[in-house]
């Protein structure tokens, strides 16, 4: 029982070292070639080594450090891995749409619909914290409502950047009314069951979002620039 407790606690931890580094470098703060010291960091997290380990492992298969001889280097992220990430977000969420709108009045649209008036009330209090959640669960029950399993493994694998990414968006360039009324039209598409509309609507969603992540690299290239 007790080996069984540590194993849970060490597994939980991480994942969550993993998301501070991670956005720690999809922002800048740490930029490609700094070396990640698997000591300071277990010190810095009050963690042991382990958690430190699992979580650059976790970084490693999203590309954004790699093992050298020197130990572990930030990759970073570059406007091309940013346009490689929603171009793969893009494919995924657009088949998983069309799975749902085959499957016609046999898929439970109502948590869906939910997210949306979730991202409505957050949108009405200026709460970008909450409007954030919302719109990353949207995104994930697109892919869930899809049953289609593989999609949902490569969904999974690239999941927590992805949302990072999202998540950044959503906190430092974001129209949150405007958004929360292009995520209530993607629904309604979606309960249309139009998909020329919905692609072309989801396609045109996901490319403002990206744009607005390229926004927020370039100011963070020019904050390190500055500073030095």
């Amino acid at each position: 029982m007790n080996l069984s407790s540590t194993v849970i606690v060490r597994e939980s931890l991480g994942p969550r070292v993993a998301a501070d580094l991670r956005e720690a470098i999809v922002i800048g703060d740490l930029p490609a070639g700094d070396r990640l010291v698997e000591a300071d960091l277990a010190n810095r997290y009050g963690v042991s080594r382990g958690p430190v380990r699992d979580a650059f492992r976790i970084l490693q298969a999203e590309g954004l450090v790699e093992s050298r001889r020197q130990g572990v280097v930030v990759t970073g992220i570059r406007p091309n891995d940013i346009n490689e990430l929603y171009s793969l977000r893009g494919a995924l969420e657009a088949l998983a749409v069309r799975i749902i709108m085959d499957g016609g009045d046999s898929v439970p649209l109502a948590r869906l619909e939910s997210t949306v008036e979730a991202m409505e009330e957050a949108a009405r209090a200026n709460d970008p914290h909450g409007f954030g959640e919302a719109d990353i669960d949207f995104h994930n029950q697109l892919c869930a409502l899809s049953g289609h399993r593989r999609l949902t493994d490569v969904w999974e694998q690239y999941k927590e950047i992805m949302m990072t990414l999202l998540r950044l968006t959503v906190f430092l360039h974001q129209d949150l009314d405007a958004s929360a009324a292009k995520h209530r039209d993607l629904f309604d598409l979606i309960a249309e069951g139009d998909p020329v509309a919905v692609e072309a609507e989801l396609a045109s969603h996901l490319d403002g979002s990206r744009k607005r992540m390229v926004t927020v690299w370039e100011q963070a290239l020019e904050r390190r620039r500055t500073k030095s």
